[in-house]
């Protein structure tokens, strides 16, 4: 089993700078926004590289199209990025040429979206280890009887995967084979940062997390 990891965060992210006032000091570049101090996508990255220590997980890439330079300038070492062409067809056309750029090294690739800053390593850690106990199917994240990622695909569906385009990204896949996909409960997945308003959301789960939040971490 050799699992790359793909972490898209290639979008321009229209509605977030729509959502964002126009003054000084306001970043409108949705991966670089600040949650405690850190940008968004480094907190995505760090949930993901523990998974690195895994002996059956390769690499950790980054998909990178608008702003790219700036976004990859702060990107911790350790970590490989991958220059989408098309990532203003959609996320499709994004994901399609992420698989198809390290399809060649990988038995399974988990796809990961760098907006849905609540996942935790441990919710990426149960889908790799029931991936690995059943490598032939897709393992995906349930949230609210809905199929979505994170999500892991065995190489079987990787001629599938490449030829996504447009909008729909994944989720088009799990829905299509569900009866072959096995699902791990996360509520966190539901909330991903689309607007200024989904941000401070976040920000303050995470500052204040509940009761609930709390126990789940112990």
């Amino acid at each position: 089993m050799q699992v790359n990891i793909i972490l898209l965060a290639a979008g321009k992210g229209q509605r977030f700078q729509s959502s964002s006032p126009n003054k000084i000091g306001c970043v409108t570049i949705k991966q670089l926004a600040q949650i405690q101090g850190k940008p968004l996508i480094t907190h995505s990255v760090d949930k993901l590289q523990p998974l690195l220590k895994n002996a059956y997980v390769d690499n950790l890439f980054v998909t990178l199209g608008a702003n790219k330079n700036a976004i990859q300038a702060i990107l911790p070492q350790g970590v490989s990025v991958i220059a989408s062409q098309h990532w203003s067809d959609g996320m499709g056309h994004t994901l399609a040429e992420s698989v198809h750029s390290i399809k060649a090294t990988s038995t399974h690739i988990l796809v990961a979206l760098a907006d849905q800053a609540l996942i935790t390593s441990e919710h990426y850690q149960e889908l790799l280890s029931a991936s690995k106990e059943q490598p032939n199917k897709i393992i995906a994240t349930l949230c609210d009887e809905k199929l979505m990622a994170p999500a892991i695909f065995p190489e079987k569906y990787f001629p599938l995967l490449v030829k996504l385009q447009g909008d729909k990204g994944a989720g088009k896949l799990l829905l299509q084979h569900a009866k072959k996909t096995d699902a791990i409960t996360c509520k966190e997945a539901k909330i991903d940062i689309d607007t200024l308003s989904d941000l401070e959301n976040v920000r303050q789960q995470i500052e204040h997390p509940s009761q609930e939040q709390l126990q789940s971490s112990l």
